[in-house]
């Protein structure tokens, strides 16, 4: 009798320690499984929070000119005085990482190599505006048309209608382009201002 109890009790350990393994093998395989989808989300959560970055920086930005162009037909003071130029808009690419909203003090439709002078035309306490870009997001390609890359341009919108101009270091244009770039994902969008002052990203 002890010996058939014996082998009984041999018999249950077995299968108690084969059902542990078991147990343990599936939990290995769910905790696996687990982690996959895990990592999967975790890498969608985060290049969709790329996409989303480009994608305001860039409506921002359009905004932004809309902003200068209502400026300009409101007559917006510059602190104490009205810009005779108007207001603009002034892209860098040696300052990649902002774009400043800024009142044209020159004389009108003034189209030399000296766009904007930050000291006097840029101050924030007066009314402009200097935009910070979202960390990883640059202006990486500035052109007027097509093909004539720039290092710097602004848009001023010169009121009563307001008139636009686009012009870079003496050059005159009928089109600015303004390249944003994720340095993250590479991705770029681009912002087209016409000679009509309308801004839209276009791609």
């Amino acid at each position: 009798m002890k010996i058939y109890d014996r082998e009984q009790k041999n018999k249950k350990n077995k299968k108690s320690r084969e059902l542990s393994a078991l147990t343990l093998i599936e939990m290995i395989v769910s905790l696996a499984v687990v982690m996959f989808v895990t990592a999967i989300f975790i890498y969608n959560y985060r290049d969709s929070n790329k996409r989303t970055d480009l994608i305001m920086a860039s409506q921002v930005m359009v905004s932004d000119v809309h902003r200068a162009q209502n400026n300009s037909l409101g007559l917006l003071n510059y602190g104490d005085q009205t810009p005779a130029g108007g207001w603009g808009v002034y892209f860098d690419t040696y300052v990649p990482d902002r774009y400043v909203v800024f009142a044209d003090l020159n004389a009108p439709g003034f189209s030399g190599s000296q766009l904007y002078d930050a000291q006097i035309e840029g101050d924030v306490n007066k009314g402009a505006k200097v935009v910070e870009l979202a960390p990883e997001i640059r202006i990486t390609g500035i052109r007027l048309g097509l093909e004539n890359l720039r290092q710097n341009a602004a848009v001023t919108f010169l009121p009563p209608d307001p008139r636009t101009n686009i012009n870079s270091g003496g050059s005159t244009s009928t089109e600015l382009y303004v390249d944003l770039t994720d340095l993250r994902s590479g991705t770029t969008k681009t912002m087209l201002v016409n000679f009509l002052g309308l801004a839209e990203l276009i791609n």
